[in-house]
């Protein structure tokens, strides 16, 4: 669900300060400040906070104020330069406004900028609108506000290789992040899917590599799949999907970002993800591998190998720097399949002629031959947390993504990381998987360092795949309102964190977005069963049928609800088998994510099965809902003693299917979780419980199902689309703790 909160928790802010991220320390006095055509701006000359007001003020309020270096009128608004201090540092502001003035004092002009983000969040809702307000009051109240952020390093990390975003959406990211006080851009602007950098030297990777070919299907550039992406190698190859950045646009967005004082950090990956290039120049790909069907490579790394591919390398690297002005350049350096490299006669060679061990040393030796090169142009190296493998490069900063554990292992090695674990950061998973509450409970440090190791904690970011994301609106959703609690936890003091109190202030920006036209996540509805079979009469009751955006309505024939639908109004009783199915809807039609209660008539009772286990069945066909009736013959069966541990029987690209029976000992609430990566669906006597399904990156969901006891039959499906793999099934029954499901319950 969206929020969990009581809306009258008594916040330690004022009723009308809803600001996010807190402040470090707030009093709000007596009266308020009114902006009205009086009101003069006074600043020094060329401070860019200065006119971000004037055009805030402009946009919706009407009011044309003046920006001068002096004044003497009694209405306005002075920016004050101190010197640095303990108090008043980098990116801090003191914000101290009465009826007749309001004052920002800063040391550097990101503090500033942050104190207009302040005051424009003091400011009526009304102020975000796109269109000119009429009739609003626009006043901030008296305060004094002392701010400054916990962390240097505040992310928010965009993909545009998977699914690519026009400049007009990724300016608009950026006031995301500014609005929300964070400071870097991490650009994901390379990777398997394509090729979004304009590079003079090898015009290829933008003629080619830019464009896959348009499978179809319900997404643009058709439904992601790594099995399916063909580049367009010619015109004749069909409708194409992509696109990429002219070197001027990219200038145009460093210097949009800089402007809000957003450091943009582009990421250029290597040595893996690198179908693209190896698309649009197949001679950097390693020596003896299958070249595959036209427009797929055989493989997605360069050959480490050759020298070309360092040559190849340092070209780009170099007109990436002439565009990006950033400290640090991402190179990524994950998820390498080093199997390609084990079968090269070339890569075999450099490991004998550097002195490796093996492939983690040679990859090791890669990202340090890159490390020394940006060390020598004054850049900083950051990639993944698997550039731990096989030695850190000596100026590398790791970002910890599997967990915590590179930046751990980073840090005590006296280096500097980035945290974006899994966990808590990866915004392209769903929210039952992470909820906006458990961002908001993270800790970017880990409580295994030292207090000196600590300090080496840069800060930490929140990233966003797009695989599964293929449209702005989709983007806006799994970004928020995720993203108000990741800028809360980068920039808040952690001591004055409250979910509760958050859960006020986070509403107040929800109606902001409202005005800025910006889709977030609607609730998911919180329904008590999943399925229900029957033995006499129950009820189906919503527990957040009063979350804070949409309307909760249903439909009693399986379809999608729509405006026109019943009202959720409290507890439905139901008596005979049908098929509720509940969502939040906005009144444009627009739908959250669907909630479906089955009802069923409870089956005869059925023997357990005289075999421990279940049958285990493997397609080599993926498919991108396991729902699909399936073609084929399975090319493996067996029985599963075990089905949280099923023995991989294919690398990628399958589809599992157990069937068996399950015995339920004790009447009553039985809860039942699917983790997966892709799809995943789990029935128990016909009846869907567990809805996994779909092409998705590691996600888990849950489904309870009220249960007569009795043994029943029991279907899980698994299918696997390439990328990462796994599947786990957790079991709660009535009373019990969750727990991976007992094979003592299961039989065929």
């Amino acid at each position: 669900m969206l929020l969990a909160v009581s809306l009258a928790t008594v916040s330690s802010l004022a009723p009308a300060v809803t600001v996010i991220p807190k402040p470090l320390d707030l009093t709000v006095g007596a009266g308020e400040f009114v902006f009205d055509p009086s009101t003069v701006i006074v600043a020094p000359e060329g401070l860019g906070a200065a006119r971000h007001l004037k055009d805030l003020m402009h946009r919706a309020p009407g009011l044309k104020l003046s920006v001068v270096s002096e004044s003497g009128s009694r209405h306005q608004v002075v920016f004050e330069k101190a010197a640095p201090s303990p108090t008043l540092g980098k990116e801090a502001y003191i914000l101290h406004a009465t009826p007749t003035r309001v004052t920002v004092k800063y040391s550097d002009p990101a503090g500033a900028f942050y104190a207009v983000q302040t005051i424009r969040q003091l400011l009526p809702s009304r102020i975000d609108s796109t269109n000119l307000a009429d009739g609003v009051r626009w006043s901030i109240p008296s305060v004094t506000i002392r701010d400054k952020p916990r962390f240097g390093w505040r992310g928010m990390h965009l993909d545009v290789s998977r699914h690519f975003f026009d400049t007009d959406f990724i300016k608009e990211y950026i006031d995301w992040i500014a609005m929300m006080k964070m400071n870097v851009f991490h650009w994901h602007l390379v990777d398997d899917g394509g090729w979004r950098m304009e590079v003079k030297k090898y015009p290829k990777l933008t003629e080619i590599g830019a464009w896959r070919i348009d499978t179809g299907g319900k997404w643009p550039g058709g439904d992601w799949n790594y099995a399916n992406i063909r580049f367009c190698m010619s015109p004749e190859d069909g409708p194409r999907y992509g696109g990429f950045y002219t070197q001027d646009e990219i200038k145009e967005i460093v210097r949009y970002a800089a402007d809000r004082h957003i450091e943009v950090v582009p990421e250029i990956e290597l040595p893996g993800h690198s179908l693209a290039v190896i698309a649009a120049y197949p001679e950097l790909g390693c020596e003896g591998t299958p070249p595959g069907p036209r427009g797929k490579p055989g493989a997605n790394a360069y050959c480490a190998g050759l020298d070309a591919s360092y040559r190849f390398l340092e070209d780009v690297l170099t007109e990436t720097l002439a565009l990006f002005p950033s400290k640090f350049v991402h190179i990524g350096a994950d998820e390498l399949d080093k199997r390609l490299w084990q079968k090269c006669p070339r890569c075999k060679a450099k490991v004998a002629q550097i002195g490796a061990k093996d492939m983690d040393g040679l990859q090791s030796y890669m990202v340090r031959y890159f490390d020394k090169w940006l060390a020598s142009h004054d850049r900083r190296l950051i990639g993944w947390d698997e550039i731990l493998e096989g030695g850190l490069a000596e100026g590398a900063t790791v970002m910890s993504w599997r967990g915590n554990a590179g930046g751990i292992e980073a840090a005590k090695q006296g280096k500097n990381t980035v945290m974006s674990p899994t966990t808590h950061c990866y915004f392209d998973y769903s929210y039952q998987n992470i909820p906006t509450e458990h961002v908001y409970a993270w800790d970017p440090v880990p409580k295994e360092l030292t207090a000196t190791q600590s300090k080496l904690v840069l800060g930490g970011q929140a990233n966003v795949w797009t695989e599964y994301i293929a449209t702005e609106e989709r983007c806006e959703e799994m970004v928020f309102p995720r993203a108000y609690a990741m800028s809360e936890v980068l920039w808040s003091d952690p001591k004055g964190r409250d979910w509760n109190e958050f859960g006020p202030r986070l509403n107040s920006q929800l109606r902001r977005l409202n005005e800025m036209g910006v889709r977030y996540h609607l609730s998911t509805p919180d329904v008590e069963y999943d399925a229900i079979f029957l033995q006499g009469e129950a009820r189906v009751v919503v527990k957040n049928a009063n979350a804070p955006a949409g309307v909760l309505r249903y439909t009693t024939d399986g379809t999608l609800p729509t405006p026109d639908a019943p009202k959720y109004t409290g507890p439905i009783p139901v008596g005979k088998p049908k098929v509720l199915t509940f969502a939040f809807v906005w009144p444009d039609g627009v739908t959250g994510d669907v909630r479906r209660v089955e009802v069923l008539k409870a089956p005869a009772p059925q023997s357990p099965g005289s075999t421990p286990g279940l049958r285990e069945e493997w397609f080599a066909e993926p498919y991108q809902k396991v729902a699909t009736p399936l073609k084929t013959q399975p090319f493996y069966s067996g029985t599963a003693p075990d089905p949280n541990k099923i023995p991989l029987r294919r690398e990628d690209e399958f589809l599992v299917r157990l069937t068996g029976k399950i015995t339920i000992q004790k009447a009553g609430l039985h809860t039942f979780w699917l983790t997966s990566d892709d799809g995943s669906l789990l029935r128990i006597g016909g009846a869907t419980v567990v809805d996994n399904d779909g092409a998705h990156a590691m996600a888990t969901q849950r489904g309870r199902v009220l249960l007569p006891a009795g043994t029943y039959s029991l279907e899980i499906f698994w299918s696997e689309l390439g990328g990462d793999q796994g599947l786990r099934i957790d079991h709660q029954p009535p009373g019990g703790k969750r727990d991976r499901i007992s094979p003592k319950i299961l039989s065929r």
